[in-house]
């Protein structure tokens, strides 16, 4: 069982933790950005900025994917309790962004405490 120290630790910034969470936050945004295509395309809205400077890479495919584990749990809670229970995709959109960044840097946080935990050590 974890203590409260190792709690602390494992969710305590530091600079490697905001490098991978900085990644994530920009594959989102820019995730987002490309799935203008799908939605904001037909109904008429502007092209959102960058978009055509991001067009070019899989940032969307590369988003879905990281939001996978969210999307399976989304999924749990329509089966359980009904469609309207759902809050995480079907929910206002600034909740999803909120629970998308808390994603993110727990997914952060586990990447580096992995790296932390397995990396090889060299002999001096």
């Amino acid at each position: 069982m974890m203590n409260k120290e190792s709690i602390k630790e494992f969710l305590k910034p530091d600079l490697r933790k905001c490098i991978v969470f900085l990644v994530f936050t920009f594959i989102c945004f820019a995730g987002y950005t490309q799935s203008w295509v799908f939605s904001g395309k037909d109904i008429g809205s502007p092209k959102p900025p960058l978009f055509d400077l991001l067009a070019p890479f899989p940032f969307w495919i590369v988003w879905v994917f990281l939001l996978l584990p969210l999307i399976l749990l989304s999924n749990l809670f329509i089966a359980i309790l009904g469609y309207n229970a759902d809050f995480i995709m079907r929910g206002p959109f600034w909740l999803f962004e909120i629970i998308n960044l808390i994603y993110f840097y727990l997914l952060s946080c586990s990447i580096i405490f992995v790296w932390n935990k397995f990396k090889f050590k060299t002999k001096k």
